[in-house]
């Protein structure tokens, strides 16, 4: 018998009782987040949520490529909502590669999240945790670790205080825990809270913290988590290099899916108008060829990422040259290849109504 597949728990029925499409963006902040609750209850409910965790933590033990493939499919029904539940996904993803690998300092995530708790992101700069209708975030929006804006400095025992609000938004409502990282200039020793990992510093530049923070009964045993205390960079272990890429590669996915939803619409509605007489159709102009080879060369990107991601990661993961290069590539050239084709789409629709006029 084929193994579950994190998009075989998104049944027709199921991604037809969701909200959380673009139009719930017109609605009071309110609404949209009762509507984006829902529909992650929904999905916690079909197991969703849980696709990421090992087995034995009561998931799937799924691969990236198919979280990536389940967050398309999730998509092209409820884009906000497959935005809000993103984060969720690739920090369990992130927990569970570096379980596998024998780091067990981030076991604690697995944990959390078969018991229920939800995962969020705040990325520790200016214009964090919005959202623009082309699927787009603004400056300090994608996933990053240690934005050179943010900061961050020591409180005792209980972790650290990190000063830019703007960390403590999110595209998920309703959170459990909130993943916050920021610069720490000044070098002193990490928390006695904080694991193995989070401890070994060096002398010399600023440090990249990242911890959680958490609220509410399903947060035990502490509110506030230290999860890595490292050399500002490119990290070097195995969690926050999964982090990394199933990050991109997940939110990527949503973008690309976004696109395609939206040029599909507008070939459907191009098509439904027939063929002007004596003139040529929308379809047959450049707009949607380019668009069709973009949405393409998109897809194929993310595959470079996803395909060949290790299920068990080695304990010194070599996240440098061209293996990061690549990661980042492929986030830009998918967040400008939605953008381009989000132009495109609307030459075909103004083509489109100009021959029905």
């Amino acid at each position: 018998m084929a193994a579950i597949r994190p998009r075989d728990l998104l049944s027709d029925s199921l991604l037809e009782r969701l909200g959380g499409t673009w139009a719930e963006t017109s609605q009071a902040p309110g609404d949209v987040a009762a509507t984006l609750s829902r529909d992650i209850a929904k999905l916690g409910g079909a197991g969703y949520l849980n696709v990421a965790l090992p087995p034995e933590f009561g998931g799937l033990g799924c691969t990236l490529r198919q979280a990536a493939c389940g967050q398309r499919r999730l998509a092209r029904r409820a884009p906000l909502t497959a935005l809000a539940v993103s984060a969720h996904l690739y920090w369990t993803g992130a927990a569970a590669d570096a379980c596998r690998a024998g780091d067990d300092s981030a076991r604690w995530i697995l944990l959390e999240a078969a018991r229920g708790a939800l995962f969020a992101a705040g990325h520790g700069a200016p214009g964090v945790g919005t959202q623009t209708a082309d699927g787009l975030g603004t400056a300090g929006g994608d996933l990053r670790f240690a934005d050179p804006r943010s900061r961050c400095e020591p409180a005792g025992k209980s972790g650290y205080r990190f000063r830019d609000g703007a960390a403590l938004s999110s595209l998920t409502p309703a959170w459990d825990w909130l993943a916050v990282h920021a610069l720490h200039a000044v070098h002193s020793p990490a928390p006695a809270t904080a694991p193995a990992p989070a401890r070994s510093l060096r002398r010399g530049g600023p440090d990249a913290v990242l911890a959680f923070a958490g609220r509410g009964s399903r947060c035990t045993p502490a509110a506030f988590r230290v999860a890595r205390v490292q050399p500002a960079g490119a990290p070097g272990d195995v969690f926050t290099t999964s982090a990394l890429g199933w990050g991109h590669s997940i939110l990527a996915s949503v973008q690309y899916s976004d696109a395609r939803r939206a040029f599909n619409a507008a070939v459907a509605a191009a098509a439904a108008g027939g063929r002007p007489p004596g003139g040529g159709h929308p379809l047959d102009g450049w707009p949607a060829a380019e668009a069709g080879l973009r949405l393409d060369a998109m897809k194929a990107k993310i595959a470079e990422i996803t395909h060949p991601w290790p299920r068990v990661p080695g304990p010194a993961p070599d996240l440098g040259g061209q293996r990061l290069i690549g990661i980042y590539t492929m986030r830009h050239e998918v967040a400008e290849g939605a953008r381009r084709v989000l132009a495109l789409t609307a030459q075909i629709t103004e083509a489109a109504a100009v021959a029905a006029g």
